[in-house]
């Protein structure tokens, strides 16, 4: 009747001030949300426009709880996770995916294990695969990367794969061979690859703008630039002096990131930070990390590379993956830890890692050569760990 629906929309109206009012809660949270799906349900008239009022009156509930309370965040979004499209989170880390097998996704520990003993195995992704798709400007700068660390590594080209299994392959080659068993080496050629994508014009653009440093030498700057801020800038101060990063570089990098890194990733959406400021970007499910399946290849071929490129550039970045459901939080300013201080990084390597397998056949092989022509002991190769 028109009263019950005058007084249903005057309770409506009473909820969305009192929420606009007061600090944001579970409880109202949790109201906001079966409001609408009541209006999802019902879809009168006027539903379109309430459902928009509403969605973005619990973003912004959601977005201050993150800042003010991260946990009780946590608490009500996991709760709600079967009614708020992931979407629609500001912010998904140690929130369960909905389509996990796992029965909860806590941080995980930085496990202790006796001396000797190898690290325990770490769950294999629970969440279905995404097929893999690429564009034709996607597969033409897949195509680009993979010549550049050809080049770069030595490593030979697959031509019979294409895109991203192409490129697993041959970073999966090169991480067991004996020129790239060394995970710095690993790190090293990867940065390269990255900063030959980027052209020399990008990193010292990206430097003086979103770094605030001074032009230098040995951050790979050019000699004229260099020249021409020490002779005709001379307040700006010394070679490489840095006075950022700029308050607005997290912002405006997670905006242009998704445009730059996504053929190399998947979809990528701009999101906030686990400490509710911006500057955050996740990948809804890593095409890298599906496709090889190693955390060892994501640790020294994506997480750390990342990072690097962006400490030189005047910018911290801690990129965080879940391997349970193969999302991956990128947080721009916020410093990293090393992966051995992660609370949040696990030991051991997942269960179905290839690598693992093909590593301890190498091992194998080598325990099995006891000793050359003359009786002397064969030097051993050395060989990558995959995680």
């Amino acid at each position: 009747t028109v009263i019950e629906k005058e007084a249903s929309q005057r309770e409506l109206l009473l909820l969305m001030s009192n929420t606009i009012i007061k600090k944001p809660t579970a409880l109202s949270i949790t109201q906001l949300t079966e409001e609408i799906l009541d209006l999802e349900r019902k879809k009168t008239e006027n539903s379109g426009l309430l459902l928009f009022v509403l969605r973005r009156l619990r973003s912004s509930q959601l977005d201050e709880l993150l800042r003010i309370d991260r946990d009780a965040y946590i608490a009500t979004a996991t709760f709600l996770s079967s009614s708020i499209p992931r979407s629609e989170l500001p912010n998904v880390q140690d929130i369960p995916h909905p389509q996990s097998g796992a029965v909860s996704i806590p941080p995980s520990p930085v496990l202790q294990q006796k001396e000797g003993e190898p690290p325990p195995l770490v769950a294999d992704c629970t969440v279905p695969d995404t097929p893999v798709l690429e564009n034709p400007l996607e597969a033409l700068l897949l195509y680009v990367t993979r010549n550049i660390y050809a080049n770069i590594t030595g490593t030979e080209r697959r031509y019979d794969m294409k895109g991203i299994p192409g490129l697993v392959e041959e970073m999966r080659s090169y991480m067991l061979s004996t020129e790239g068993s060394s995970p710095k080496q690993q790190q090293d050629n990867l940065l390269a690859t990255l900063l030959v994508l980027m052209t020399p014009v990008l990193p010292p653009f990206y430097r003086i703008f979103m770094g605030w440093k001074v032009p230098s030498v040995d951050a790979g700057d050019p000699q004229w630039l260099v020249d021409f801020v020490q002779k005709r800038l001379p307040f700006f101060g010394k070679e490489g002096k840095s006075y950022g990063p700029a308050p607005y570089a997290p912002l405006l990098t997670s905006w242009v990131a998704p445009y730059v890194f996504s053929f190399l990733v998947g979809p990528v959406r701009v999101n906030l930070r686990p400490d509710g400021r911006y500057g955050g970007i996740v990948v809804a499910k890593c095409k890298f990390l599906q496709q090889s399946n190693c955390k060892g290849m994501c640790l020294h071929s994506c997480k750390v590379p990342a990072q690097n490129l962006f400490d030189s550039l005047g910018l911290p970045l801690r990129v965080s993956p879940d391997f349970d459901s193969q999302e991956c939080q990128w947080n721009f300013g916020e410093v990293a830890p090393l992966p051995q201080d992660d609370p949040t990084w696990p030991k051991g390597c997942l269960v179905g890692c290839g690598t693992r397998e093909a590593v301890a056949e190498i091992r194998k092989k080598q325990r099995e050569q006891v000793g050359d022509d003359n009786g002397q002991q064969r030097k051993k190769t050395e060989v990558a760990n995959c995680y």
